[in-house]
């Protein structure tokens, strides 16, 4: 799996298909999260939702992890030209975490926007489990990704759009998985309670705020 090929056409592509819902999903609840010492954003691809987050959310310290080496590149290019101070509490980790471990420990918030939907479910279980145990006891989750759900044209509609995406990105990036699979057993099995959640794209997206230890 390796997004390099695709990392520079990731952003058009999408405002292409999806306009702004994408972004506006993943930035759903910022203003609801609590106070924040240290954060991983994981997959987060080239950086339009950092920006958004430091501008946001003080944190004191964020770990930015990507498998994709051209990703982490256009993220600190972007942040560069966006963010003048504040810099040093960022720290950027080329990582898989497919067979990698979590760069540290103790997180008390995770990100995972539109990442956890490029695994097969055996891979899957392993990695929300791999970040699970790097979290505190009381830790945030933000999910954003696709999904499934609702009365017959939104399932139908849903299910066309998952088939072409699955097709366009096992070609471009080889992703393990030709199926989406749904993590919210797996989250609840670590302990992560959803606290809010939202539609977005009249219902083809949905975001999540969890917390462990409710």
């Amino acid at each position: 799996m390796n997004f390099n090929r695709v990392a520079p056409w990731f952003e058009r592509l999408e405002k292409i298909v999806f306009r702004e819902q994408m972004q506006f999903c993943r930035t759903a609840f910022l203003s609801d999260l609590p106070e924040i010492k240290k954060a991983a954003l994981i997959g987060e691809g080239n950086g339009t939702f950092l920006i958004q987050f430091l501008q946001q959310c003080k944190c004191e310290e964020i770990h930015y992890i990507d498998s994709s080496e051209t990703m982490l590149e256009l993220a600190q290019k972007r942040l560069r030209k966006n963010v003048q101070s504040g810099l040093e509490r960022i720290e950027f980790h080329s990582c898989d975490l497919t067979h990698d471990a979590m760069p540290a420990q103790n997180y008390d918030l995770i990100v995972t926007n539109f990442f956890l939907d490029v695994f097969n479910e055996e891979t899957l279980n392993e990695v929300v489990s791999k970040i699970s145990s790097a979290c505190t006891d009381e830790a945030h989750w933000l999910y954003a990704d696709f999904q499934v759900a609702g009365n017959r044209f939104r399932r139908w509609r849903a299910i066309a759009w998952v088939k072409t995406m699955y097709l366009f990105f096992k070609f471009a990036a080889d992703i393990q998985t030709m199926r989406l699979s749904d993590p919210s057993t797996l989250l609840d099995r670590n302990g992560f309670q959803v606290i809010c959640s939202n539609e977005f794209d009249n219902g083809l997206m949905r975001a999540e705020l969890r917390q462990r230890g409710l």
